[in-house]
């Protein structure tokens, strides 16, 4: 018997509304229900075999993070502009759901990042999960930062600029592409390092095995200069040249219910505008 909880952005026009009519039409079919209303986020996961998301990716993202010891597989019906994590339309949702419980569903698995940052001694590890990027950058510095890079124990770089972008497929049409990443097919299993603004003309996004593990330390002139590490723009932590951050694929894929309606070349074309056909 499948157990749904139904997460609500709030903030988003007509996400309550469907989500009350979510509920009704699943109490008709005599399918347990619990929304973001009356229980947490934490434990609708703990809860839930399937889980509902109206929103916009960002709803995604704030619930991927909260997921460090049980995954649960999620529809996401698009709420917001992009919507490359939540393919489906709010006025498709209840044929989607049909077809999820009735029939066998399109899925697509992502991997997810693990990043653990180590501090100083006595100092406890803070561990992020994130779906799309961990990123280091400078915001409130006035210096650039001097990063140095290793890649499964091998040095790859030390370089200046303005942070770095770890992503995995699914983030790199997030921050990566704007700081000069390619876009990687989900399907892929890969890590992708994307410099921002590196004053180095040669250094270039780089592409990786999922498997490998990425080390990333920052190097500063003065005792008070921090940088911020940010995973998914979810949660966020200051460092500063004592710790080091490392950054693997987490160990369990995050499974996406895709939409019938659509493929990710589509949603691709329709976000990015590409020139279609003649």
């Amino acid at each position: 018997m499948e157990k749904i909880g139904i997460i609500v952005n709030q903030k988003k026009k007509g996400a309550i509304e469907l989500g009350e009519k979510l509920k009704e039409w699943l109490a008709k079919r005599d399918i347990p229900a619990k929304d973001s209303s009356s229980a947490s986020i934490e434990e609708l996961i703990e809860g839930s075999t399937f889980l509902i998301c109206l929103g916009g990716d960002g709803t995604i993202l704030s619930v991927v993070s909260r997921m460090k010891a049980r995954v649960v597989p999620i529809l996401g019906v698009n709420f917001g502009k992009l919507g490359f994590l939540t393919e489906a339309k709010a006025d498709e949702v209840f044929e989607e759901l049909n077809a999820y419980l009735h029939q066998k569903p399109l899925v697509d698995k992502r991997l997810m990042l693990s990043c653990t940052v180590k501090g100083k001694k006595n100092v406890q590890d803070r561990r992020f999960v994130a779906l799309n990027d961990i990123v280091i950058s400078r915001e409130g510095l006035a210096r650039i930062l001097q990063l140095d890079v290793i890649i499964s124990g091998e040095k790859f770089t030390s370089f200046r600029g303005d942070g770095l972008v770890i992503a995995s497929p699914t983030g790199s049409t997030a921050y990566s592409l704007s700081a000069g990443g390619a876009v990687v097919h989900p399907k892929l299993e890969a890590l992708l390092i994307t410099p921002i603004c590196p004053h180095a003309l040669n250094l270039r996004a780089l592409v990786i095995a999922a498997d490998e593990k990425i080390t990333v330390r920052i190097r500063t002139e003065h005792p008070n200069e921090k940088a911020l590490l940010t995973a998914d723009g979810q949660e966020k932590i200051e460092i500063d040249d004592s710790y080091i951050v490392e950054v693997t694929r987490f160990h369990m894929p995050l499974t996406l219910v895709k939409s019938t309606k659509r493929s990710y070349l589509e949603t691709l074309r329709e976000n990015f505008k590409f020139p279609d056909f003649e």
